[in-house]
Formats: structure tokens, C-alpha cells, sequence
């Protein structure tokens, strides 16, 4: 890499090696129009650069397939044979996967394109509707359900801990700190308050 090279962002870089021109303006126009967090533009961005990789190398692309091969390149809860299945799979299409990855950019790289390549203010906070945050919360329960599991199974093969099959589920609750009451997650986003907010209200 030259001197010059090294001054360019790796989105930067990144674009120009894979013909992605429109990037930039997409990016712009996720993060100001549509309420894209720094996360769902990590995502979109780098889910372009494996589609790219894949029409170049001329693999068949279904609908929803770029979707999933980069949940299954890119996500923790996958298990290390699926990773190493799904590796295999593009090294047959004609896809190198370490080459793809190693252009797969984060969020904190997103917001410093952001920020000091296209002008824009990454301070910005999207609003949040209760179907985001349900969603955001129950993945990341599932996928803290699908690590225990996984650990307690590798545990039990090490000869640490003795137990049958097991079936993992987390209960979050959430408490007022001013009148104790307590109320599952969902209940509280379908009440929307804490019946000592009903009190006060009085």
C-alpha cells in the first residue's frame, strides 16, 4: 500500500475495489431518512461487499441468500460448523471468504466515514419504536440462550458438570426502583408505565 493509499478510509477502499459507487449515498440516506443506527449500517455495507464478491465471481444469489451467508459468516450464535460449511460453499462458487471478510468493515469505521469523509453528524439518535426494542432485546436473549446451552454442553463433555439434555430459557424481569413492582418486559412495553406513574398522575 503507498503513502497515499493510507490516507484513503477503508470505505473508501473498500468502494473501489468492489465498483460500489452508490455506497456513499446510501449510507447518507439510511442514516438521515430512514432511522439506520451505526449497526444497520455496518450491516448494509458490508452485505453489499459479499453480494459484490458474488456476482463477480458469478455465484447463484436467490433471494435471501446474501442475507444469510453473512449472518452465517458474521454472527456468534452460529456454530463453528455451520461457518466452516458456509466457507466451503462460497470457496465452491468461486468466493474467497477470508478475502471478503477481511473487507467487512464496523460500525465505528462507519461513523468515522461518516463523520469525517460525507459531513455527516453521527450524534444523531434514531427513535426507537417498542417493535425495535423488542426485537433487539429477545435477540439478544435467544442468542445468550444459545451460548449457555452450548457451553453447558461442552462442560458436560469435559466431565464438568453432570445433567442430561438441556433446554436453557432466560426470564428478564424489570423493577421499579421507586415502588418495587416488577413486570416482564413485554408487560411493561404493553402497559407503556409503572403503576406508581399512574399514581402520580392522580
Amino acid at each position: 500500500m503507498s503513502a497515499d493509499d493510507s490516507q484513503v478510509c477503508k470505505v473508501d477502499r473498500v468502494c473501489e475495489k468492489w465498483g460500489l459507487d452508490d455506497v456513499d449515498a446510501k449510507l447518507r440516506d439510511r442514516q438521515q431518512n430512514s432511522d439506520a443506527s451505526l449497526r444497520d449500517l455496518e450491516t448494509y455495507f458490508n452485505q453489499r461487499v459479499l453480494e459484490a464478491a458474488m456476482r463477480d465471481a458469478r455465484a447463484e444469489i436467490i433471494e435471501g441468500e446474501v442475507e444469510n451467508t453473512y449472518y452465517l459468516l458474521t454472527a456468534d450464535d452460529v456454530s463453528s460448523g455451520s461457518k466452516i460449511e458456509v466457507n466451503d460453499r462460497l470457496r465452491r462458487s468461486g468466493v474467497d471468504p477470508e478475502a471478503v471478510t477481511s473487507d467487512f468493515v464496523s460500525y465505528q469505521t462507519i461513523r468515522t466515514h461518516l463523520q469525517e469523509c460525507l459531513g455527516v453528524d453521527t450524534s444523531y439518535e434514531p427513535n426507537v419504536t417498542t417493535s425495535d426494542a423488542k426485537n433487539t432485546v429477545f435477540k439478544l436473549l435467544s442468542r445468550t440462550e444459545v451460548i449457555t446451552e452450548r457451553t453447558i454442553n461442552r462442560l458436560r463433555s469435559a466431565g464438568h458438570v453432570a445433567i442430561s439434555d438441556v433446554d436453557v430459557t432466560l426470564s428478564l424481569r424489570i423493577a421499579c426502583t421507586k415502588c418495587g413492582e416488577e413486570y416482564t418486559f413485554s408487560r411493561l412495553l404493553e402497559r407503556g408505565r409503572c403503576n406508581c406513574a399512574n399514581d402520580t398522575e392522580k
